[in-house]
């Protein structure tokens, strides 16, 4: 039996928050039955909402274990999600730059306006918003290419990005990583295909080295 869709986003929503928050440790068990009580629904929803979590990477499912909290990622792994951004982002921003007009040009405008007067916290509940912001700024740019395919690659990364803010009290990046996503905003100004690659590079290596350092 499948829960309403509105019910198993809610439930999904609310497991994110305390994961997000550490009020699901890292490396804790999920089990379906005392999710349900503490967040007064049924198993059902609790289930497809575990199951859509672990496909974003936040929580992970074994054979004998069932589902667990996944653990924070360690350096080597922030840096090999990075990689594969640094793999995809740039042409996204190459090749949407190729393509834009002055009104694609004015929704990255209004992106990074929206990031910028996003609330930046307490907590996850509070900087929700701005990291939704951050994203939509990164899916135009996939959607700016014209293809597809490179959207739904880019949207397989999500969970895995939110991780870099998972536990954070703030996001305390940014004014850095607004600054970044002007200057390829200013590439895409100039119709200049090959600074907005190289302002994506520079933003994603920055994106790393807040991370781990």
């Amino acid at each position: 039996m499948t829960a309403p869709l509105g019910v198993t986003d809610t439930v999904h929503d609310a497991i994110l928050e305390l994961l997000m928050n550490r009020g699901l440790e890292p490396g804790l068990p999920l089990r379906t039955q005392p999710l349900a009580a503490r967040l007064g629904v049924s198993a059902t929803p609790v289930r497809e909402a575990l199951a859509r979590l672990e496909g974003s990477g936040l929580v992970v499912r074994s054979a004998r274990r069932g589902y667990r909290a996944a653990p924070l990622l360690s350096p080597e792994e922030l840096a090999q999600l990075v990689d594969v951004r640094l793999l995809v982002e740039p042409g996204n921003a190459e090749r949407a730059c190729a393509r834009a007009d002055d009104a694609f040009v004015a929704r990255l405008h209004a992106a990074v306006d929206e990031q910028r007067h996003a609330p930046t916290g307490p907590g996850y509940s509070g900087f929700k918003h701005y990291l939704e912001a951050d994203w939509s700024f990164h899916e135009l740019l996939a959607a700016g290419t014209g293809n597809p395919f490179i959207v739904r690659t880019l949207d397989s990364f999500r969970g895995f990005v939110q991780r870099l803010h998972q536990v954070e009290e703030r996001v305390s990046d940014a004014h850095e990583s607004v600054a970044e996503h002007e200057a390829i905003v200013r590439a895409f100004e100039r119709r200049d295909p090959a600074a907005a690659a190289e302002a994506m590079r520079r933003h994603l290596q920055g994106v790393l080295d807040r991370a781990v350092g």
